[in-house]
């Protein structure tokens, strides 16, 4: 289920809009910030607070309260302020440079402690101890923390003096540092920070060869893309077209059906699941203005197409007026559509949006279309559709 929100920011001029709009989209698009440590998102999370001041720039401790007391109740964490030494009364303020970074951390870890932390750095220890010494550290990193796969020459075994940095860098114990040993608290910091992030920095970045034939790759594909819930009896909906370009799908499904009313619009819906209808023009126009906001690479437009001629003729025309040079009309220079020929690659379809469709000869769909044209073809559909009640168009005549 998919409840959308929306914000509305009212600006004075078309400009400050636009400024607005690329900033915000560059920070909600960036995606290394979005898979950041919990370290750096900790940190976040500290500078966040120290701009919800009261009038007199104080922090109120009510509002530390609010922010920790998910499922926990504020007197742990009016008692867990205490134990920093910050006032911890609930109508009390915290003055700016007293709440710093690492009073937060302490904070963070009274309140949210790491259990599962706790039970690892014990199987290294063997509990016997409250510190791992640099040689166990080592053992860690190289059998538990570093990928096997990764080739020895690239990409190193941990030795002693690059251990000796971790402790340097996390422990925050100086005699501990000396005694080359870490503490839990530094364990805990390791774990935490960018040097364990889930997914290598770099690689959130497009590195792969982009020169491939389209057939070669995974592609990130929405199903039902018009659903904002329920495929039976469900909503749907425009702008979750948008959403899903936003999020990276390049390939997303319009349900494509006969609209019933007086104008005859063509409409997308879930088939005869009594799902609500949403106007296919629309459908274009939103695709159009959110294709390539977070990436250049190819659009596909997954058409399951039930329409009649007539109306499969107004889903051609929607499509060439309205994506304009965007669509993909003709196979390109150099990749003709024969069997046995390669597919053109991501990069050479850069800002296209493609069409996915079943269609007949060419030479025949030019002729019918030839037919339709001078309206000849009107009642051959009427003919089909009462031979056929239960026909479910999924052999679609013509292509858009």
């Amino acid at each position: 289920m998919v409840n959308i929100n929306y914000t509305h920011v009212v600006c004075p001029d078309p400009e400050t809009a636009q400024v607005w709009q690329s900033g915000l989209r560059a920070i909600t698009n960036n995606i290394k910030a979005n898979n950041v440590c919990p370290s750096t998102c900790l940190k976040k999370h500290w500078m966040k607070m120290g701009f919800l001041v009261d009038p007199n720039g104080k922090i109120p401790v009510r509002r530390i309260a609010q922010t920790f007391a998910s499922g926990k109740t504020e007197k742990v964490v009016y008692q867990c302020l205490a134990d920093v030494g910050l006032p911890s009364g609930k109508n009390d303020v915290i003055e700016p440079e007293d709440f710093t970074a690492e009073k937060f951390y302490q904070i963070y870890h009274k309140i949210c402690p790491r259990n599962d932390i706790e039970e690892l750095f014990q199987s290294i220890t063997q509990g016997k101890v409250e510190t791992i010494n640099i040689q166990q550290l080592i053992t860690f990193l190289n059998d538990k923390q570093r990928d096997p796969r990764l080739n020895e020459i690239l990409y190193p075994k941990y030795t002693e003096k690059r251990a000796a940095e971790i402790l340097a860098n996390y422990e925050q114990n100086e005699e501990l540092v000396k005694e080359g040993k870490m503490s839990k608290d530094g364990f805990i910091r390791y774990l935490m920070s960018d040097e364990n992030a889930p997914v290598f920095l770099d690689k959130l970045d497009i590195y792969m060869e982009m020169d491939q034939p389209l057939a070669h790759y995974y592609i990130n594909s929405s199903h039902n893309t018009y659903l904002s819930g329920r495929q039976f009896g469900g909503k749907s909906s425009v702008e979750m077209y948008r959403q899903v370009l936003l999020a990276g799908c390049r390939c997303v499904e319009l349900d494509c059906w006969d609209g019933k009313g007086d104008d005859e619009e063509p409409i997308i819906t879930h088939g005869k699941a009594m799902c609500t209808d949403i106007l296919f023009k629309d459908v274009i126009y939103a695709i159009r203005d959110c294709a390539f906001i977070t990436s250049d690479y190819p659009i596909i437009l997954s058409f399951e197409n039930h329409c009649c001629k007539k109306q499969q003729y107004k889903l051609a025309k929607y499509c060439d007026d309205i994506f304009g040079d965007l669509l993909l009309k003709a196979p390109l220079p150099g990749h003709p559509l024969e069997p046995g020929r390669l597919l053109p690659s991501p990069n050479d379809l850069k800002r296209k949006i493609l069409i996915k469709n079943k269609r007949l000869k060419p030479e025949v769909e030019k002729q019918e279309l030839e037919l339709f044209m001078r309206g000849q073809l009107a009642n051959d559909d009427d003919e089909e559709n009462a031979d056929n009640p239960q026909n479910e168009g999924g052999e679609a005549q013509t292509s858009a």
